[in-house]
């Protein structure tokens, strides 16, 4: 009986650190790994979840986890298109819209692990650019 008194409380804590807390600490992880030795890429969202399916994080940093498809486009490399379940810091949240374009950090041994990091502001200069000097539009 006084096993259980014990064993019952700590697997209570147990179970909600790794279904709770974990996924919350490691948003936020995974997110500043990316950023920091994350291929550069741009992504145009196809489709992007209305609603989030989780939210994470404390104070100012905090993300939203929604379901997104994206055509990835990595400099020097085919583009393809993936469905993922990503986090988005919560500033980005209004920009994370269907037709637009993102700033992406890609992993470089997992493909389909994505961050958004940004609006894509390099597409954006780029035809900026070709239309002043007259080019594409």
């Amino acid at each position: 009986m006084e096993v259980c008194i014990v064993l019952i409380p700590m697997m209570i804590f147990v179970f909600v650190f790794f279904a709770v807390l974990k996924p919350l600490v490691s948003a936020g992880g995974n997110f500043d790994k990316l950023v920091a030795g994350g291929i550069p890429a741009q992504g145009i969202l196809l489709a992007v979840q209305s609603t989030p399916t989780m939210r994470s994080g404390t104070g100012t940093r905090t993300f939203q986890r929604r379901q997104v498809q994206i055509d990835v486009e990595i400099p020097g490399h085919p583009p393809y298109v993936m469905d993922a379940s990503i986090f988005i810091p919560s500033n980005l949240v209004r920009d994370v819209l269907p037709g637009a374009t993102v700033e992406l950090r890609i992993d470089p041994k997992n493909r389909n692990n994505v961050a958004i990091v940004g609006p894509g502001v390099a597409f954006s200069a780029a035809n900026f650019l070709a239309q002043a000097s007259g080019g594409a539009r």
